[in-house]
């Protein structure tokens, strides 16, 4: 009988190594596809490769516009309000966050006076994620290090 239990865990774990990803790269694609046209009038403005921008934002938030990294530890909100509620809570408290589409730094939002409500509005946050792309292009040339 362990070996039965033992062999169903298994199988459950294969499934879920292999539907999991697939089921991720579906949902990226899926909001890459409805989020692009964000990307547009910013990349434009800015001079900033807009396949660059897309790829700094796979990469920090997987496309998705209600994650909230709080001192290194990501959370998926559900919605506008949810991600607003977080990072106000994070704000209050001091801590060092990074929020939507773009993983906007507490360090700009401090910097620049941003308000939460307006960093966490999708459109605005990849305006302002691609502005700041922009600025470190210009004073560390086009590389890792901007």
């Amino acid at each position: 009988m362990p070996c039965q239990k033992t062999m169903i865990s298994i199988f459950f774990v294969v499934v879920l190594c292999v539907f999991l990803p697939w089921q991720s790269h579906a949902d990226t694609r899926q909001r890459q596809e409805i989020l692009s046209p964000l990307f547009d009038m910013p990349c434009d403005k800015y001079g900033v490769p807009k396949n660059l921008a897309m790829a700094v934002a796979r990469q920090e938030s997987d496309m998705n516009p209600w994650v909230i990294n709080v001192s290194g530890r990501d959370f998926y909100m559900k919605s506008r309000e949810e991600a607003l509620a977080l990072a106000q809570a994070a704000y209050r408290a001091g801590r060092s966050f990074d929020v939507g589409i773009m993983q906007i730094n507490t360090y700009w939002i401090k910097e620049y006076k941003l308000p939460l409500e307006v960093v966490v509005d999708p459109q605005n946050n990849v305006q302002i994620g691609v502005w700041i792309l922009a600025k470190m292009i210009r004073q560390y040339g086009l590389n890792w290090k901007a």
